[in-house]
């Protein structure tokens, strides 16, 4: 039976109970994401920490070996040594004599016609340089041959042309064209003056007085540093510049970043740089910040790499 009164529709909804238990796993889910966020970031940072951290190593391992192997001890050309440091001469380039004119060297082009290579440096030869040219010596005996030692006196004079005084094509080194401004074959001034028994084709090696060392930077972290020496200029030194880093700090009971080693040809530990034969190398790697991997703990990470340089010409 119908009656007046209107009958209200129910309208579909949540009650109060029901948005609260869904607040609540909304917040549970939401803080479980934000959580695995987190995780991840951390994760993230302390991985990418971690690869910087073995690429600085590796970066030392690849570039203090290859100068340490041009090192002749018996020759003198380690300068100073410890366990936190080395100086030294080192080579950074090797030409060939193309002319020999008043006791001063010319050298070879870098780039030839021909496509071979008689000349290449890391960097042109400046004032202050020392070189070595293999001497044929005065008679044809073997035995006054040898490597004599030179200085650069004067700012290398660029030849850009065949001349006589450059790298002219009678002496069967370069071709017409080889000699160029951009291309310059290299006069070079010395003391003492090139003997005239250095003749056309003479192996030349040049160096620099380099120093390696661990370092304390601005930042209170420890890092390999490099510096050069060139006789003649002020200062002779140039500052201390990091290569590589950071490292643990130094520390005489060998837990350094950087620690040298230097030993005889018997094997055993020697502290005179003429005896030097092998120089051991090792390099331990510290992250800049606490990592953490695992989610436990942030923990500091470190890692190493030996390294044995044998020298040459050693005895």
């Amino acid at each position: 039976m119908l009656t007046g009164r209107a009958v209200r529709a129910r309208r579909a909804g949540f009650t109060l109970i029901e948005l609260l238990i869904s607040m609540v796993l909304m917040g549970l889910v939401s803080g479980a994401i934000v959580k695995l966020l987190l995780r991840q970031q951390r994760f993230y940072n302390s991985t990418t920490d971690l690869i910087q951290t073995r690429q600085q190593i590796r970066q030392a391992a690849a570039m203090l070996p290859s100068d340490l192997r041009g090192i002749s001890s018996v020759a003198g050309d380690i300068y100073a040594m410890s366990d936190s440091a080395i100086e030294f001469r080192s080579v950074f380039g090797t030409s060939v004599v193309c002319a020999n004119i008043g006791g001063m060297l010319s050298t070879v082009p870098r780039v030839l016609a021909r496509n071979s290579t008689m000349t290449s440096w890391a960097r042109p030869p400046a004032l202050g340089d020392s070189l070595a040219v293999y001497n044929n010596g005065p008679t044809a005996a073997l035995a006054d041959d040898g490597w004599t030692r030179f200085q650069i006196t004067a700012i290398p004079t660029p030849v850009t042309t065949n001349v006589a005084n450059g790298c002219p094509v009678t002496t069967g080194l370069t071709q017409a064209g080889d000699v160029s401004a951009i291309n310059p074959s290299y006069q070079l001034t010395l003391s003492p003056a090139a003997p005239a028994s250095i003749a056309v084709g003479a192996g030349i090696r040049f160096f620099r007085r380099v120093r390696y060392r661990i370092y304390r930077e601005t930042d209170n972290q420890w890092y390999i540093g490099f510096f050069e020496c060139l006789a003649g200029r002020t200062p002779a030194c140039d500052l201390t510049k990091p290569i590589a880093g950071p490292f643990q700090p130094y520390a005489p009971t060998g837990t350094s970043g950087m620690q040298f080693a230097y030993y005889d040809s018997t094997g055993a530990v020697t502290a005179d740089p003429l005896q030097v034969a092998r120089i051991s190398l090792v390099v331990r790697g510290q992250a800049a910040a606490l990592m953490n991997l695992s989610g436990a703990g942030g923990t500091l990470f470190r890692d190493s790499l030996r390294i044995e340089v044998g020298l040459r010409n050693r005895r």
